[in-house]
């Protein structure tokens, strides 16, 4: 799971995405490494941030805890795994909202543990991650959110991965939630920097848009 993880992750706490590609409802048969679960559980991720069926979501976030279960049983204490079961949890989250506080708390556990077993995985993913749940969940007691503590997951990830944009955007908005509007367009800047930088493709092209947005706001 190299890719970084996107708006799948929390439909209902992250940014909002285009138009879905159609998907057969067939669930897809059980990768045999860890490596391959984690890719099937990034691409679960990524089917689910464009997908606005809720049956279809439903079996998304099934099939990446499915994979995620599995990948544990393999090689618990890897970070792919145990990054794997938070972004299971997190499609977990968006399925089924009801629960969001009980899954997001074990989302949050999840990425603890992974970000302790390789911080620098998924491009500091861990950290990142970990970051917008706390900027966009709500407060107690309602969920687990902590804008401060957000702050500083933010700020570990950037750390870590300094020319990764998301990382970049998410201390962007991360310092916009405590009041740092100066911090934050000096952020936002520096990731729409970082993105000109790569090639082109549409997950930049969405990190210079989000960059362009956080500039624009007063």
């Amino acid at each position: 799971m190299k890719k970084g993880i996107g708006c799948g992750v929390l439909m209902l706490l992250l940014v909002a995405c285009t138009a879905r590609p159609q998907r057969p409802t067939v669930q897809s048969p059980l990768p045999t490494t860890v490596a391959g679960l984690a890719a099937s559980i990034a691409a679960a991720a990524h089917r689910s941030d464009h997908e606005s069926d809720s049956k279809v979501r439903g079996e998304l976030a099934a099939e990446a805890s499915r994979d995620a279960e599995a990948c544990l049983a393999r090689e618990p204490q890897s970070a792919a795994c145990l990054y794997g079961q938070a972004v299971a949890l997190g499609l977990e989250t968006k399925a089924h909202p009801t629960r969001a506080g009980e899954l997001l708390n074990n989302m949050l556990k999840a990425l603890a543990s992974a970000e302790a077993a390789d911080p620098n995985y998924d491009q500091a993913g861990p950290a990142r991650v970990r970051a917008l749940v706390l900027i966009r969940a709500p407060g107690w007691p309602l969920g687990p959110g902590d804008p401060d503590a957000g702050l500083a997951a933010a700020r570990r990830a950037v750390t870590l991965q300094p020319q990764y944009p998301p990382n970049l955007l998410a201390l962007a908005e991360a310092l916009a939630k405590t009041g740092d509007a100066n911090g934050a367009r000096e952020s936002y800047a520096r990731a729409r920097d970082a993105a000109q930088t790569l090639p082109s493709t549409a997950d930049r092209d969405g990190w210079l848009r989000e960059a362009d947005l956080g500039l624009q706001r007063k």
